[in-house]
């Protein structure tokens, strides 16, 4: 007989609102770390000599790998003609580039690196809206609530805060339960947070394709069957079943959301 300990059903939100210093925080570090990274970029890379030994040279020799010798272009420029050609760009390529990092991190008005902090400051609503659009999704904050992978992770090395962390629209039957071994509940927690994460991301960028949400399921429960206590719960399978343990990815309709199941069979 299969005894279920909880259920969950965990949405994924179309968009996240950043917290209101995040941005700020952001701007704020890559300001003060402009010096650091210049000194850092000058020093791996300081002139054309450098840039030709430890970049140009070795892709130009792969790009040659890559060309058939016998091969001649319609305008008659030969294999080598074409990357000789290559590795010539390559190198004005870099001069522009370094100039335009100089002119980046040049002190004007008494500013270091003024023109890259001009940048960064305009950037900052591109920022915000591009990280509530990938992982924070998944994993929410401590100022607007936590997202699905916190919740899950907290949920299954049975963490009772995490019941009120469920948000409005999310389903959650049964209370939060440890699966896992006392000695390994920090390393559960991680490890299953960090697969979430990466899982999650991976089913977004393909548009939630069907084939990828089943891939993803099917890893879940490989990792969840590894790590947890068989005298706690059930092996984890990929496709969700009423009498299975899972951690699966589905949708409804067109929202993402992540599905789990923890019980137990007894005789």
């Amino acid at each position: 007989m299969f005894t279920k300990h909880f259920e969950l059903k965990l949405y994924v939100p179309e968009t996240w609102e950043v917290s209101g210093d995040m941005p700020l925080r952001w701007r704020d570090n890559l300001k003060n770390a402009a010096q650091y990274m210049y000194d850092r970029l000058t020093a791996k890379i300081p002139d054309d000599g450098t840039f030709i030994n430890k970049m140009a040279t070795p892709a130009g020799k792969a790009y040659r790998a890559l060309l058939n010798p016998a091969y001649v272009s319609k305008s008659g420029r030969t294999a080598d003609d074409i990357s000789n050609s290559h590795a010539t760009n390559m190198g004005l390529k870099f001069r522009q580039w370094l100039d335009n990092l100089r002119k980046s991190f040049a002190e004007v008005g008494g500013v270091q690196a003024k023109s890259f902090k001009d940048k960064v400051d305009a950037a900052i609503d591109r920022w915000a809206i591009a990280v509530g659009d990938k992982s924070i999704r998944l994993t929410g904050d401590r100022i607007r609530g936590r997202s699905v992978a916190p919740i899950a992770a907290h949920y299954l090395v049975g963490e009772e805060m995490a019941s009120g962390w469920i948000r409005e629209g999310d389903l959650a039957d049964g209370t939060p339960y440890n699966i896992t071994s006392e000695l390994q509940r920090t390393a559960f927690k991680a490890a299953l947070m960090q697969r979430i994460l990466q899982g999650g991301m991976m089913v977004i960028n393909s548009g939630n394709n069907p084939g990828v949400i089943t891939k993803q399921g099917d890893i879940n429960a490989e990792l969840l069957t590894m790590l947890r206590d068989p005298a706690k719960c059930d092996a984890f399978v990929g496709t969700p079943a009423p009498d299975k343990c899972f951690c699966a990815w589905a949708l409804d309709g067109s929202y993402l959301y992540l599905h789990i199941q923890v019980g137990l069979t007894t005789p």
